[in-house]
C-alpha cells in the first residue's frame, strides 16, 4: 500500500513538472511572439500608445421601392427604374480604425485614422470585393484638430436609429479647429473645406468649383447630468466666375453671396434611462451641409447671377429603455427647401427636391458587451416640385460587433 501511495506521488510530481514546463514553454513563445510584433511595429516614441479597433456590421434591407433613405433619393412613384419588394445584404459598414496616444509636455497628442468599405462597390455576383474609404485622418494637439473628420456643423446628439433623419447633418471633411473645454461648456471655432453647389435653370445642381475662402463655423456644447446639447452657427462664401451650366453653356460673368446657417440640438433626460432628443436646421446657403446635400445652396441664372435659398428642418425623437439591454427609439423627421423657380425650365421641376418626410421605429438588443442585434422600420416621403411623390418602406436588421 505504501509503495503505491508513493509511486502515485511520483506521478503526481511529474504531472505537475510538465504542466510546469509546458506553461513555461508556451510563455517563452509568447514572449519570442510579442519581441517580433514589437519588431514590425515601430513607433517614433517608447511613450506612444497604439490602439486599433473598429466594429463587424451586418445589414439586411427589405425595401419597397428599392432606393436609399435619403431625402433626395427617395424614388418616385413614377420612375421606370422603381424595384419594388427589393432584399439586399451587406457589410459594407464595417469599420477600421487606428489610434494613437503620446503624451507631452503641454498634454497628450491624439491620431486617428478610419476607414469603412463604402468606397467603389463591387460586384454582388461573385466577390463583393467592396473598396475602402477614408472616413477620419487627424490630429489632436494642444486643443487644435487638423485633418480630416466631422464638420463642426454637424448636430452634437443624434439619433438612436439605423437610418438618418431626412435633415441629417452629416458631413466629414478637411478642417482646422480649436477647441476650448470649460467644465460643462465648450467651445469651437473651425475653418473648413469650401464646396458649393448651385441649380442651374436646367433643374440641375453645378459645382462652381470656385472657392475662395473656407467655410468657418462656431459652436458651443453643453453637458450635464440631465441635458446635453450643442447650437452651431455657419457662415459661407460661395462665389462662380465663369461657370459652366448643364447644357454647356458657359457664363460670361462672375457672381457671390454670403450665406449662413444655424443648427440647434438637444438631448434631455426624462425618466431612469429615457430621453427625448430634438434639433432644428435653418438658413440661407446651407446647401450639402444639410439632408445630404438633397438641397442646393442656391440657385443660378443664365446671367450668372446667384440667388440662395432658403433650407430648414427638424426631427423629434423619443428613446425608451425595456430593460438593460432593450431599449427603443421612436423617430419623426422633416427636411424642405424654398427653392427658386422663377427663371426654372417647367420641364425641369420633376428633378428639384422640395420637401421630405420620415418615421422610423425600431429595437435595439444588446445581449453581450459590444454585440447589438436590431431591427427596424423606415418609412419617407418626398415631394418634388412638378408636385410628383416618391414613397418608401424600408425594413432594416442589423448585427454589429465593435471591437
Amino acid at each position: 500500500m505504501k509503495k503505491f501511495r508513493f509511486k502515485a506521488f511520483l506521478l503526481l510530481c511529474l504531472s505537475f513538472s510538465l504542466y510546469a514546463n509546458e506553461n513555461t514553454l508556451e510563455i517563452e513563445k509568447l514572449k519570442a511572439q510579442v519581441e517580433l510584433l514589437s519588431k514590425k511595429v515601430e513607433l517614433r516614441s517608447e511613450d506612444t500608445v497604439l490602439s486599433v479597433g473598429g466594429r463587424i456590421e451586418l445589414q439586411s434591407i427589405s425595401a419597397s421601392p428599392d432606393g436609399s433613405f435619403y431625402a433626395g433619393s427617395i424614388p418616385l412613384k413614377n420612375s421606370s427604374k422603381a424595384e419594388y419588394n427589393q432584399f439586399t445584404m451587406s457589410a459594407r459598414e464595417s469599420r477600421l480604425w487606428i489610434k494613437t496616444r503620446t503624451p507631452s509636455e503641454h498634454g497628450p497628442i491624439r491620431a486617428l485614422v478610419e476607414m469603412d468599405f463604402l468606397g467603389v462597390a463591387g460586384t454582388e455576383v461573385y466577390s463583393n470585393s467592396h473598396g475602402p474609404r477614408m472616413r477620419h485622418a487627424y490630429v489632436e494637439a494642444f486643443g487644435f484638430t487638423f485633418g480630416q473628420t466631422n464638420s463642426t456643423f454637424n448636430s452634437y446628439v443624434t439619433l438612436d436609429t439605423i437610418t438618418y433623419a431626412m435633415n441629417n447633418t452629416l458631413v466629414r471633411q478637411p478642417l482646422v479647429r480649436y477647441t476650448i473645454d470649460d467644465n460643462a461648456l465648450s467651445y469651437d471655432i473651425a475653418f473648413e473645406q469650401p464646396e458649393s453647389t448651385l441649380l442651374d435653370p436646367n433643374g440641375t445642381s453645378i459645382i462652381p468649383k470656385d472657392d475662395k475662402v473656407p467655410d468657418m463655423v462656431t459652436r458651443v456644447r453643453y453637458f450635464s447630468s440631465l441635458t446635453e446639447g450643442s447650437i452651431a452657427f455657419l457662415a459661407r462664401y460661395i462665389t462662380q466666375n465663369d461657370v459652366k451650366l448643364s447644357d454647356g453653356n458657359s457664363v460670361n460673368s462672375s457672381s457671390s453671396a454670403l450665406g449662413w446657417g444655424v443648427n440647434l440640438s438637444i438631448k434631455m433626460k426624462t425618466n431612469a434611462l429615457d430621453d427625448i432628443r430634438f434639433d432644428v436646421q435653418y438658413g440661407d446657403g446651407m446647401g450639402r451641409y444639410f439632408a445630404y446635400n438633397a438641397y442646393t445652396a442656391g440657385s443660378i441664372n443664365n446671367e450668372g447671377e446667384i440667388k440662395l435659398q432658403t433650407s430648414y428642418g427638424a426631427h423629434i425623437a423619443y428613446r425608451h429603455w425595456w430593460s438593460k439591454k432593450l431599449r427603443s427609439t421612436l423617430a419623426l423627421s422633416y427636411a424642405g427647401s424654398k427653392n427658386n423657380l422663377e427663371e426654372i425650365n417647367l420641364v425641369a421641376l420633376k428633378k428639384i427636391n422640395r420637401d421630405a418626410y420620415a418615421s422610423q421605429a425600431n429595437l435595439l438588443w444588446t445581449p453581450i458587451s459590444n454585440l447589438l442585434v436590431g431591427i427596424e422600420h423606415s418609412r419617407a416621403i418626398r415631394h418634388v416640385e412638378n408636385e410628383d411623390i416618391g414613397e418608401l418602406d424600408m425594413l432594416t436588421l442589423i448585427v454589429r460587433y465593435d471591437f
